[in-house]
């Protein structure tokens, strides 16, 4: 996570896709992000935990929590 996290230190916010990112950035992110889903998996295994139930469980548990709320967009002018 250590690795990972390093790789975004002082890259600010980053856009969608990476536009910007050499491919070797992009490759050496996609090996950071592999390294820590495969502990994630790992360790959730040697923990007897279902890590996709448990991911489900929390989407549901936030959507509860932070519902999308909708908001009317229009706007109206004055009409002098």
């Amino acid at each position: 996570m250590g690795e990972l996290s390093e790789i975004f230190q002082w890259k600010g916010e980053v856009a969608k896709g990476l536009p910007n990112w050499s491919s070797d950035d992009k490759e050496h992110l996609e090996e950071e992000l592999s390294d820590v889903l495969l502990y994630l998996v790992r360790l959730a295994d040697v923990c007897g935990l279902d890590l996709g139930q448990a991911a489900l469980t929390k989407i549901l548990k936030n959507a509860k929590k932070y519902p999308v709320t909708t908001t009317d967009h229009t706007t109206t002018s004055n009409r002098n």
